[in-house]
């Protein structure tokens, strides 16, 4: 609920907001709308006084050129398909200076009526003389004007080119046109003219160069080849690569045989001479020969166990067989040692071997290296002269098809899709659109200086103004008072409804006050004169007189305005008098023939108004009219004018100070309200008047504004 009251409570301040800027737009709308026309006018005025301009166009093609009697023009001379760069050159120079001043020479444009008059018509003579020229011009005057009107606009996609020239005689423009078209074909057959005669001599001496290049590279390579004695470099290379590779791999293949039988020699010679030891070796256990003794070994152990058994140490089967034991195993010792001996001879044998391998695989190294850096050379002397070689080749090629194409041009060819024809109506001015565009600009700028006059005036003129404002409560805002003088004459009271129920706003506001009782006595100033603060005492006086019995004092005696606008004689007694005690007060006060209101008129002006208000007579005269009447309403001068509404508001009840909405600075209400606050002042609040910006009543033009609606209520009797 809480999120759905702040979206609304955004809309409604975004609604007020936008009604404030608007607001100011829609009351001044007959000025906006005067200013307006007055800018539409002259400007129309203006548009009628200019020549009509005519623009004619060509239409011109700058294609690649590509013949198709040429074998490769690609090859030749790369230049088959132009880049968007060399494109946008073409343009540039079609609006170039240079080609400008070809173009008027052609035409003889210096005598031409159009470089030597004004840009005016002959309907007022006065404007007709404006930018003539009394002499010849200057080129550069004329180039500068030519290239103004003249426009090079290419077609996006396409090959095509608009040339388009604009002035104030339509033959002028088309001769322009078809004339900046023919200048250009003839400025690129004096270009390729040019460059053909040069062509062919500098293919020439470009190749008699090469030659030179080429012979001298031939003869380095032949120079080389023959002090090397290189017949087949490649090949050699070849072999000697192979025989490194099968060199690497046999070392390779010996240095892991050596470290396999380094390890079995090592531990040989760490159990020399313990046979028992020596046999327990893997080289060694393993061999065919021992494995075959130690089984016979192990049958013989097993018949001497078995004939132990049967037979005592001294039989004759028992002693033979113990013999051969012992001679089988001398012959496993031997055989140990026999293994041994093989095994260190084998270690030795492949150390030799691989210590031969390596020196034949640094010899073989060095051959490699020695026939690559031969094999390199050669081949940076063999790509020097085929690099020439091909070089020469081109530029042959290139000879040959520059003599055989003849007619050969450049880049580009040039040629018109559309020449340019006589306008037949004008492109400018386009008076229409110039003032429509004109009427609505001038709507857009002087709303928007209207709004920005409105948003940085430092007065109290909107909504957002109002809640910022923080030296006094805002008690009431009342419209602009929109009423005929006629209507004001025949009353001094305002017939501008909205305009009287602002003022019941207020009346309403002093008397349910809840802070305090509602005042007796009230006091009505402001800043400056003209903030209608009179206005405002005579209509809210009125209102309190709907209900109870009231009392009006003008004690602005310095320059009274209420006699005036209730149309009595303004010299007639009134509060000076009564001050001076030169009359009575049935003569003084004069009751509103209207409504149940009396009113104090200032009275004749004194010399010191301020000693009149400072006397105890005029705190006494309130206090004896407070006797008598419900209310007494006191209209005092501005603040800052005089200092009598300082000494006035010492004997009300409250002071409401009348602020104009859209004059008065915010500094000017400051610094007055400050001059009350400093003598202890009952400052009610502010009430702003001639409020034009801001939206008071959304509903009161709904009720109040029909004047058939209202029914006046019979006049009250007086108690």
């Amino acid at each position: 609920m809480k999120t759905l009251e702040n979206e609304n409570l955004i809309s409604i301040n975004e609604e007020v907001a936008l009604k404030e800027i608007l607001t100011p737009l829609w009351t001044r709308r007959w000025k906006i709308l005067f200013f307006t026309l007055i800018i539409t006018f002259f400007t129309a005025f203006y548009l009628s006084l200019l020549k009509p301009s005519y623009r004619a166009t060509a239409i011109l093609q700058i294609g690649t050129n590509k013949p198709a009697n040429t074998l490769s023009i690609n090859d030749a001379f790369n230049e088959s398909n132009a880049s968007k760069e060399q494109i946008q050159t073409q343009y540039e120079l079609l609006r170039s200076r240079k080609f400008a001043e070809r173009v008027i020479a052609q035409l003889n444009l210096v005598q031409h009526q159009e470089f030597n008059s004004g840009k005016y018509n002959d309907k007022l003579a006065v404007f007709e003389q404006i930018g003539a020229r009394s002499s010849i011009p200057s080129m550069s005057d004329i180039i500068g004007h030519f290239q103004r009107k003249l426009t090079i606009v290419p077609i996006v996609g396409t090959e095509l080119v608009k040339i388009s020239y604009a002035s104030f005689s339509p033959e002028l423009s088309q001769k322009v046109a078809n004339q900046v078209g023919i200048t250009y074909l003839q400025y690129q057959d004096e270009i390729h003219s040019a460059s053909k005669e040069t062509t062919s001599q500098w293919l020439v001496d470009q190749l008699e160069e090469l030659g030179k290049k080429l012979q001298a590279s031939e003869l380095s390579l032949q120079a080389y080849r023959e002090a090397e004695g290189i017949v087949d470099i490649h090949g050699v290379v070849g072999l000697v690569g192979a025989q490194l590779t099968e060199l690497t791999s046999e070392t390779l293949r010996a240095a892991k045989l050596a470290d396999d039988l380094a390890i079995s020699y090592q531990d040989i010679q760490q159990h020399a001479g313990d046979i028992a030891k020596l046999s327990e070796l893997h080289e060694i256990s393993s061999h065919a020969t021992l494995m075959q003794l130690r089984q016979a070994e192990e049958r013989i152990e097993r018949k001497v166990f078995e004939l132990s058994q049967r037979y005592g140490p001294k039989h004759p089967k028992k002693i033979a067989i113990n013999a051969e034991l012992m001679s089988l195993q001398m012959r496993i010792t031997q055989q140990v040692y026999d293994i041994v001996t093989s095994i260190e001879k084998e270690y030795f044998s492949a150390v030799e071997r691989v210590n031969g391998t390596q020196q034949r695989l640094a010899i073989a190294k060095k051959d490699y290296l020695r026939l690559s850096r031969l094999q390199n050379k050669f081949s940076q002397l063999t790509r020097e002269v085929d690099t020439n070689k091909e070089l020469y080749n081109n530029y042959l090629v290139r000879l040959k098809e520059a003599d055989a194409m003849g007619n050969y041009k450049a880049n580009f060819y040039v040629r018109f899709i559309d020449k340019a024809t006589v306008p037949k109506g004008q492109f400018a001015p386009n008076k229409l659109l110039v003032i429509v565009l004109t009427f609505i600009l001038s709507i857009a700028f002087i709303s928007i200086v209207i709004i920005m006059r409105e948003l940085l005036m430092d007065t109290l003129n909107s909504r957002r103004k109002l809640d910022n404002f923080n030296d006094a409560p805002i008690l009431a805002v009342l419209p602009r008072i929109k009423a005929s003088n006629g209507e004001l004459k025949e009353d001094a009271y305002s017939t501008d409804n909205r305009f009287t129920e602002a003022i019941r706003t207020l009346r309403t506001a002093l008397l349910f006050n809840n802070e305090k009782t509602p005042p007796k006595v009230i006091a009505i100033t402001s800043s400056v004169p003209n903030e209608g603060k009179s206005t405002v005492a005579l209509h809210l006086a009125r209102s309190f007189s709907e209900m109870e019995k009231v009392l009006l004092i003008e004690a602005d005696m310095r320059h009274p305005t209420i006699a005036r606008n209730m149309n009595l004689n303004q010299h007639r007694p009134g509060l000076s008098n009564l001050l001076a005690k030169t009359h009575q007060i049935n003569e003084c006060i004069i009751r509103d023939k209207n409504v149940k209101l009396d009113i104090l008129t200032s009275g004749i002006t004194p010399a010191n108004p301020l000693a009149f208000l400072s006397m105890k007579r005029f705190d006494m005269l309130i206090k004896v009219f407070g006797n008598f009447y419900d209310r007494i309403i006191i209209e005092t001068p501005p603040v800052h004018a005089v200092s009598d509404a300082v000494i006035i508001s010492k004997l009300v009840d409250s002071v409401l100070y009348i602020v104009h909405g859209n004059k008065t600075k915010r500094e000017q209400i400051s610094s007055g309200l400050r001059m009350l606050k400093q003598v202890n002042a009952p400052i009610e609040g502010v009430v702003i008047n001639h409020s034009e910006n801001i939206d008071n009543d959304k509903y009161q033009n709904k009720y109040y504004t029909e004047r058939s609606n209202i029914i006046k209520l019979a006049a009250r009797k007086r108690g």
